[in-house]
């Protein structure tokens, strides 16, 4: 059942992120997308139920107060303008940390898997194929667009979720921007052909009588063994290219986006101390 607790920590954790109200309920929410994918039976649904329940509570104890300690760290150096280039990358470590935690949290109830039948796990399969599928197709789809116009939409959505954080950029940052998205080598196609190859290895393990549970856990535990070279270095690339560009970004905010900047993490923080407290006792 890993992609039923994928789900349940992907929601959870973009859950935490967004709305007070979306992670009180993510347990829900999540029980819901799975059904999306296998049907279970109403002993399985209690189960699943139970273990999402588990995992929902797990996080808000233990992660979330993490996640605010962390978020407090980065507000204060950029409050009191000490923010260093090296701080960019170890917060972005800190972030594959949380990550790991969650894949960790979530290989623990790996043996769920087991408790679907074989026409169970056949129709996960299926239903996964099905939607890679569609993800391919919008990917052909995208590149029979004009590639500067590809561009300009992926500006647009960047500049958008910026300006929600520091408001208008200035012609400096609308610059820096645009050298930044057009500096990025695009990797979906190779996403794309891991995610069919860790998709392939997961059917082959998934399909095993019995369940080859050691196989699972790996491939829950370390995805990546998965990633092509080239893949791998697009990413490690893509990653150098975003840490520069939030540094410039940084280094160009004015007294005012800098004032909202801390502003809008002073939001984020108090959401993370409501959810923490709401699920202290």
């Amino acid at each position: 059942m890993y992609r039923l607790l994928a789900v349940i920590t992907f929601l959870i954790l973009i859950a935490g992120c967004t709305a007070n109200l979306g992670y009180k309920f993510a347990d829900t929410l999540v029980e819901w997308k799975v059904k999306d994918y296998v049907d279970l039976t109403g002993e399985q649904e209690e189960l699943l139920a139970e273990k999402v329940d588990e995992m929902h509570l797990w996080h808000a104890q233990t992660q979330l107060p993490l996640y605010r300690d962390e978020l407090k760290n980065l507000r204060d150096k950029v409050d009191k303008q000490t923010l260093s280039k090296n701080d960019i990358s170890k917060f972005e470590d800190k972030l594959w940390t949380f990550w790991d935690n969650v894949l960790v949290r979530t290989e623990a109830e790996a043996g769920l898997l087991a408790t679907l039948s074989l026409k169970q796990r056949q129709q996960l399969i299926r239903r996964l194929e099905e939607a890679q599928e569609e993800r391919y197709q919008r990917f052909q789809d995208d590149q029979e667009e004009n590639p500067i116009l590809r561009r300009l939409d992926r500006i647009s959505e960047v500049e958008e979720d910026l300006e929600d954080i520091i408001g208008s950029l200035t012609k400096e940052q609308d610059k820096l921007l645009r050298s930044w998205v057009a500096d990025s080598p695009e990797l979906r196609e190779q996403w794309l052909s891991y995610r069919s190859n860790w998709l392939g290895e997961f059917e082959k393990a998934l399909l095993k009588q019995p369940v080859d549970e050691n196989q699972l856990s790996a491939l829950i535990l370390d995805p990546q063994q998965l990633r092509s070279e080239e893949l791998q270095q697009k990413a490690d690339k893509n990653s150098q290219l975003r840490k520069e560009f939030l540094w410039d970004m940084y280094q160009s905010l004015t007294g005012e986006q800098r004032k909202k900047v801390i502003e809008k993490a002073d939001e984020y923080i108090d959401l993370l101390d409501s959810l923490i407290d709401n699920f202290s006792h």
